[in-house]
């Protein structure tokens, strides 16, 4: 059996009216002459031809390849959104295919823009549909440099932050503490590489000193997450500050500047305390 999404190589059975049959072991597909490539086929040649569900839902065959198969994942670009559908992608070939509403985030703000490159993994479901590519579909085991600027996609918006791919297949988490803008699906961003762990690797989409300041921040944060308080506030002595953060006593009344202007913290007799949200 042909399978839909795949390249195969076919032979030519005969020519139609409108076009040609292509062969392969029992089976046969029609190839309509706009998708030969203006080819002039005889029967007894051989054609790598793409498999795809036509506008009537059948199989047909094309000899124009595909950017994406059912067993390579791609980055394809969005032609064009419809708010009740989803979001259409060139495949390459004459069809696009729809990366249906059902996978795309409930916040439409979030959905990707036509022009934006977005991921994805295609499949067969009685018709071709795309899918968000995860890390099941793309796990390039490439490594980046660390504190270098590399260009990607933003692939998924979480709670926590977002993933993003590189162009290179590479998977970038981003703290929402390291973005200071709001994101989109399929927007491209240069990502500062900050770290690695056995998770993978983390990056910033902010400026490089206010990524410190951040980071110094989000320490005092979790610090006080733990306690409520802590026995010290801008006034502390360097020496004190340095023992509790290993911060100078500028860095701590920066981070400390960040959380008040956040409404994170109050000072109160000395102490710095953390103001919880109601839950």
């Amino acid at each position: 059996m042909l399978v839909t999404g795949t390249i195969n190589r076919l032979t030519v059975d005969r020519k139609t009216d409108i076009g040609y049959m292509l062969t392969h072991k029992d089976d046969s597909v029609f190839l309509h002459f706009n998708e030969s490539l203006n080819s002039d086929l005889a029967s007894g040649d051989m054609v790598d031809a793409f498999i795809y569900i036509d506008g009537k839902g059948r199989q047909a065959a094309t000899l124009k390849m595909p950017k994406i198969t059912i067993k390579h994942p791609a980055p394809l670009v969005v032609n064009d959104v419809l708010p009740q559908l989803g979001v259409f992608l060139d495949m390459g070939i004459s069809k696009d295919v729809l990366l249906s509403i059902d996978d795309l985030p409930a916040d439409a703000n979030d959905w990707p823009m036509i022009g934006d490159t977005l991921w994805v993994s295609l499949k067969v479901k009685g018709k071709m549909v795309a899918k968000i590519a995860t890390k099941n579909d793309i796990d390039t085991k490439a490594s980046l440099t660390l504190k270098s600027y590399v260009d990607a996609t933003v692939q998924k918006i979480g709670r926590e932050g977002i993933n993003v791919l590189t162009d290179n297949g590479v998977w970038v988490f981003i703290h929402e503490s390291m973005i200071k803008d709001k994101y989109h699906l399929g927007q491209r961003v240069n990502v500062l590489i900050t770290y690695l762990s056995e998770h993978g690797y983390s990056g910033s989409l902010i400026k490089q000193k206010e990524a410190v300041m951040d980071d110094d921040a989000n320490m005092i944060l979790k610090a006080l997450e733990k306690t409520g308080e802590i026995p010290l506030d801008s006034n502390a002595t360097p020496e004190n500050i340095k023992q509790a953060f290993g911060l100078s006593k500028k860095a701590f009344k920066r981070a400390l500047g960040r959380l008040y202007k956040e409404r994170k913290v109050d000072f109160i007799d000395g102490k710095t305390i953390l103001i919880r949200k109601p839950s």
